[in-house]
């Protein structure tokens, strides 16, 4: 088992690469945990078990479980965004083009086993869980918002999408694959869900709306 010390978690915190690796494979083992015991009854010790880490090396990473399900947002879903970000800053294609790769990392995620987990805990509890939520609606909606706002608005200028475009609420685009953790957590028994397809439907009838016409 694994007894070495690391640092708490902090978001800003340089790890090393072992360290890093370390607690990643602590999230892992905290998403398999709560999704097989739920988040209420799991237990820090199983989580260290699953880890295969001393449950003192756990709380230097994570001082109690509501830290750690934040690590699980820091770590599995906010790479996506920074995939985004980083698609923004070295993109030299169309502004449609940009914002489809957008579209698809996103519904990506939202059909993870993580976002499934998350939903399921914060539409369960709410109020047992406002730090989680203002949390996720901080670090992961609004900032995935405004990088779409950023590409719509990059299209308007760039004579692409419609002049209204720029004031068009961004939620249009992601609301119908929100559906996906949704099926996931309730319908997954009666039938997949193709989120390929949903992405790609979804996809032509927003640009049909966005683009401007000759």
């Amino acid at each position: 088992m694994d007894t070495t010390t690391g640092p708490k978690s902090d978001p800003d915190q340089e790890l090393s690469r072992s360290q890093r690796r370390r607690r990643n494979d602590i999230v892992e083992a905290a998403l398999k945990v709560f999704d097989r015991d739920g988040y209420e009854a799991a237990k820090m010790i199983d989580i260290a078990k699953e880890a295969e880490v001393a449950k003192g090396t756990l709380y230097l990473y994570f001082e109690n479980k509501s830290v750690l399900l934040e690590g699980v947002i820091q770590t599995a879903i906010l790479p996506a965004l920074e995939q985004i970000g980083g698609a923004a800053k070295v993109h030299t294609g169309s502004a449609q083009e940009l914002l489809e790769h957008h579209i698809r990392i996103i519904a990506a995620r939202q059909a993870s086993p993580e976002m499934k987990m998350l939903i399921r805990l914060m539409i369960s509890a709410p109020e047992q869980h406002a730090q989680l939520i203002r949390f996720f609606h901080g670090h992961v909606v609004q900032e995935g918002l405004e990088l779409i706002r950023s590409t719509l608005r990059t299209g308007v200028e760039s004579g692409e999408f419609r002049p209204d475009v720029a004031d068009m609420d961004p939620l249009v685009l992601v609301g119908s694959h929100v559906y996906a953790p949704v099926w996931h957590n309730l319908f997954q028994d009666e039938g997949p869900l193709d989120i390929d397809r949903l992405v790609e439907d979804n996809l032509k009838m927003v640009m049909s709306g966005l683009l401007v016409r000759s």
